[in-house]
């Protein structure tokens, strides 16, 4: 629909709840933020993921530059390229797919 940085704000949200729902799983305790990469840091030694962290970190910066003008970008609507939202579902997939196999086979 031509909507790529909802796509890449939902990318990020998808992110962040999959790895507050393995932060809750394995540690007990709810985390609080939105910052992929400290999120992630917090279960790495357990998430076996085929990125790196600069992916994370770029999707990670959608949770504003998405939704905010002037928080990096003014027009977010009309800025943010179906290429960056075709990218950031696709580590929002190889995230998620990991935490679901790790969830359901500990």
């Amino acid at each position: 629909m031509g909507d790529y940085n909802w796509a890449c704000f939902a990318a990020q949200q998808a992110i962040e709840k999959a790895l507050k729902a393995l932060i809750l799983h394995d540690l007990g305790k709810y985390p609080r933020g939105h910052d992929l990469v400290k999120l992630y840091n917090m279960v790495r030694n357990r998430v076996s993921l085929e990125l790196n962290i600069a992916d994370l970190a770029r999707v990670s910066s959608y949770y504003t530059q998405a939704r905010c003008p002037n928080a990096g970008i003014e027009r977010p609507s009309q800025e943010i390229t179906r290429e960056q939202a075709i990218e950031a579902a696709r580590i929002a997939e190889v995230v998620i797919g990991e935490i679901e196999r790790i969830i359901r086979d500990p």
